[in-house]
């Protein structure tokens, strides 16, 4: 981590003309700030000078995580002169902290000799640099966990002497032969496949390879060295593959493992191995080990799935050291994908047109698998515990992504059940299709725009493939996701101006970033929360990293001179925050008009209604902003106090009760009365029992899952307008949501929808038993 340390000052000083960078960190002691790096101050004072955090201005700086700029530093009655670092002889000072999971992990300090007033580009740059700069202390500090304290050197050292590895052995067969076993997991992303399953185990059974090692230290050295260049050259090549393949948010997730190899702490840990072990690979596999238990001790689940990018890194290094692939089986037509863990490489590594479904054993529908899955469309179930032990190469496999469930060596009935349900979608795709250049428009002529939720580049051509007419919703947050991170102004760009100018000239609605909750990271300077869901998250977390939503309003502002653009403002809850943001705005658009940059002058600004407040509060809003758009996902869990994601809850989770609509409906009033479109992007505009209920309500535009747009095209042609509009009146006035689902029913039957030859059966199972249809 020296090294690195000592990169970034010489960096930092030369970037912002100074003739003194120091970097404070904070190690075992929270309460502590050591120097540990310098260029400018004596060498000697590193991890001599210490200062409690409040005392002095660096910590001063910790404690109120703020930056301070300082002409005359030594004239602030917080200063504090160090006789050891020789720091006399300089005038001004600059300081920020460095941040991560809201918590103070160091500071980052520039001095000068001279007197001089720091500019307002100066400190943003410096708050830049130390936000770049807490991740990688943070992912420094995890890759040497174990040189943090002489316990945990103990707890290495006795690792490393041992000879017993923990990697399970990839050639077991399971001697089961039961038929119809069944798993459930998390449904991650929707759609039924069957198929031969396609097991990715670990790639090297440690325990059973014979490894000869080399006459000395120095080969043994110089072949680990090799495999390491060799295995950075194998990622850059995939992170290379990935970006063509899929786009620039699947390249991204490269970065991690890249950093990891590039790290000389763990390069180092590797190294100290060979020296105790004079083995190349028995050093490698204790390594590992010890990464292995020290992150499987961590609750946090960014920091375990940093410990599986280790473990990944770990066994491409050994491929490359002992010189040999694990045999690969030919992938057959249609395979279910059986591994362990999503990781980063698992698309780059397979034949995805080939791929029928995904089933992982460890990960949530969050992870970066489950997101590229479903832009993919491909079935996919994660945490399925025990598919690992169960799963035979080649054996039969039903996968249904929509429940979570995952049957081995099924019999001939299952499968037929299974076969049908994939015959309707197949049938009711092919007829849909058809539909793709006709207008969403009900039988007396009211038309309705139909656009799509996306998150990715690649998710555009199913924007074409569908039929969609814009984008309703591009959700800017899977970038940062893939990042781990706020991605740089650079990179957010070129992505939403390729969106923009492939789109044009269908409008491209793009939201600001829409983080915490159940979309957390740590690189965001966001804090650990009892209820994330009411916490700082959405429009509160970028209202409080200005620089990182400036530089996004940026990014949004370059791209809207390429093709019609729209900016959506997430979770707004009061008037104050939609003031507080179109500030910002403006501020950057004044800047932009200031340097002669192109943009849209007049780019809609919009409100996301996700909450109640909001919807209670429409007309307010409707009169400081451009458009709506509801949020039913959030609005339905706020309004109805229920955590979607809690099992033991969902079933209450329903956008179609009552008090849900009515929030709509004063929404859609409002709009109506300021004369401003509205739109409705959650989930419940994909479910084909809330389309008639929508369009009866008012709403003009419905922005779905790029695959639900033909459907509910289909769907919006088969509607008469009155009529849709007296079944919105009863539904405001039902007492329950089965009632509502009831009369939402009862008109898709009386359209001719549920008994239409291609799309009846697929529609018949959104009509639950409670809408009293067999």
């Amino acid at each position: 981590m020296q090294e690195t340390l000592a990169n970034v000052t010489d960096l930092v000083a030369k970037r912002l003309d100074a003739d003194v960078c120091s970097i404070y960190l904070i190690d075992t002691d929270p309460e502590i700030l050591t120097l540990m790096a310098t260029i400018g101050l004596d060498p000697a004072a590193v991890s001599r000078v210490q200062l409690r955090v409040g005392e002095g201005l660096v910590g001063l700086v910790a404690q109120q995580r703020e930056p301070i700029a300082l002409v005359h530093a030594r004239e602030h009655e917080g200063f504090r002169y160090f006789p050891e670092t020789g720091e006399e002889r300089f005038e001004s000072l600059l300081a920020a902290p460095l941040v991560m999971q809201n918590a103070t992990i160091g500071v980052l300090v520039i001095q000068t000799v001279d007197p001089r007033a720091f500019e307002k580009s100066d400190v943003e740059l410096m708050q830049t640099c130390a936000q770049l700069l807490a991740p990688v202390v943070v992912n420094a500090q995890l890759l040497a966990l174990m040189s943090i304290s002489e316990t945990r050197r103990a707890e290495i050292t006795s690792s490393l002497t041992s000879t017993t590895g923990r990697f399970p052995d990839a050639n077991r067969s399971p001697s089961r032969t039961e038929q119809n076993v069944e798993l459930r997991g998390i449904a991650t992303s929707r759609g039924v496949a069957i198929g031969p399953v396609y097991r990715v185990d670990d790639p090297v059974d440690l325990d059973h390879v014979e490894y000869l090692p080399r006459e000395s230290l120095a080969e043994e050295r110089e072949d680990l060295l090799k495999a390491l260049a060799e295995t950075r050259s194998e990622i850059e090549e995939a992170r290379e593959a990935s970006g063509v393949r899929f786009g620039p948010e699947f390249a991204a997730v490269f970065h991690t493992q890249i950093q990891i190899l590039e790290d000389k702490g763990f390069v180092d840990n590797i190294d100290e191995a060979i020296n105790l072990k004079k083995n190349a690979l028995l050093a490698l596999r204790s390594v590992l080990d010890t990464y292995r238990e020290t992150f499987e001790r961590i609750e946090d689940e960014y920091f375990r799935e940093r410990g599986a990018d280790i473990i990944d890194i770990g066994h491409r290094i050994m491929e490359n050291l002992l010189g040999v692939r694990s045999p690969v089986a030919p992938m057959q037509p249609g395979s279910v994908v059986v591994v362990d863990q999503v990781l980063a490489g698992l698309f780059a590594r397979l034949e995805m047109d080939q791929v029928s479904a995904i089933v992982a054993e460890h990960g949530g529908s969050t992870s970066h698998g489950a997101i590229f899955a479903r832009t993919l469309e491909i079935p996919a179930v994660t945490g399925a515990s025990g598919i690992m032990n169960e799963a035979r190469q080649g054996e039969v496999c039903i996968v249904d992504g929509a429940t979570g469930r995952v049957y081995l060596q099924p019999d001939e009935t299952l499968i037929d059940y299974y076969r049908g349900a994939q015959r309707e979608h197949e049938v009711a795709i092919a007829h849909l299709d058809a539909l793709c250049g006709r207008p969403a428009e009900t039988l007396d002529g009211n038309s309705v725009t139909l656009s799509a939720n996306v998150g990715l580049l690649n998710d555009l051509r199913q924007v074409d493939q569908h039929g969609a007419e814009g984008i309703g919703l591009f959700r800017t947050e899977l970038l940062a996701l893939a990042h781990r991170g706020f991605p740089s102004q650079e990179e957010q760009e070129q992505l939403y101006r390729q969106v923009v100018e492939q789109m044009a000239p269908r409008p491209v609605t793009i939201r600001t970033l829409d983080l915490g909750g159940d979309k957390g990271i740590p690189n965001v300077g966001m804090p650990g929360e009892e209820n994330p869901q009411l916490g700082l998250r959405s429009i509160r977390l970028t209202l409080e990293n200005r620089r990182a939503f400036r530089a996004q309003l940026r990014a949004i502002l370059k791209a809207s001179a390429f093709g019609p653009t729209k900016l959506l403002f997430p979770m707004i809850s009061n008037i104050e925050e939609l003031r507080e943001a179109k500030a910002l705005l403006e501020q950057v658009q004044a800047d932009f008009e200031k340097k002669g940059l192109e943009f849209d002058r007049d780019m809609p600004v919009g409100v996301m209604i996700e909450v109640p407040s909001t919807a209670i509060s429409a007309d307010i809003f409707a009169a400081e902003c451009d458009f709506f758009s509801i949020g039913t996902n959030d609005l339905t869990q706020y309004t109805l106090a229920v955590d979607r994601g809690n099992e033991r809850v969902a079933h209450l989770y329903d956008g179609l009760h009552p008090a849900v609509l009515s929030l709509i409906d004063l929404s859609v009033k409002a709009a109506a009365r300021a004369g401003i479109p509205i739109s409705v992007c959650g989930e419940m505009a994909s479910n084909p029992l809330s389309v008639p209920i929508l369009v009866g309500l008012g709403i003009g535009e419905l922005s779905l899952v790029p695959a639900a747009v033909p459907f509910a095209k289909e769907i919006v042609r088969a509607l008469d307008g009155r009529e849709v509009a007296e079944d919105a009146r009863r539904a405001l006035k039902a007492s329950s949501a089965q009632d509502v689902h009831k009369i939402a029913a009862s008109r898709l039957l009386g359209a001719g929808l549920l008994d239409h030859p291609d799309i009846g059966a697929w529609l018949r199972n959104f009509v639950d038993e409670a809408s009293g249809f067999p």
